[in-house]
């Protein structure tokens, strides 16, 4: 893995192997934050262009439901503008991150987004998608 971006909120790295990005949100997120972290994913994206992502929630500790209108419609149309194709999002095991992320779910168009329950399930479907 590359290191992108690391941060106590937020980690980001590409996965050369699966050429895809691995987004790691870790504690306490606020609608600020959301969005701040938002924009830094879509600046790892430039840097490193690729079509599928993991968007690790597991370690997120509170509710972002401010934001869940921004994320679900504008950041993650923002991610398929630049060519996302594929979205493997980990839910929270935080009740109220979680429900901010079913939240944002009903404002998702594109790209494919599929929700699971652990990494590795989400690693396995990442891994397939694309192949012909």
């Amino acid at each position: 893995m590359e290191v992108l971006y690391d941060s106590p909120a937020l980690a980001v790295s590409y996965d050369p192997a699966q050429q895809c990005l691995y987004v790691e949100w870790r504690g306490k997120h606020t609608a600020a934050s959301a969005r701040s972290g938002g924009e830094q994913v879509l600046a790892c994206l430039r840097q490193q262009p690729c079509h599928k992502m993991l968007n690790d929630n597991t370690q997120v500790t509170s509710d972002w439901e401010p934001a869940a209108r921004w994320v679900g419609g504008e950041y993650y149309q923002r991610l398929a503008e630049l060519q996302m194709q594929y979205v493997a999002w980990v839910c929270a095991t935080n009740w109220s991150a979680r429900k901010s992320m079913e939240t944002a779910m009903h404002f998702v168009t594109e790209p494919t987004v599929v929700l699971f329950d652990d990494v590795a399930s989400a690693y396995t479907w990442l891994a397939q998608q694309g192949r012909q």
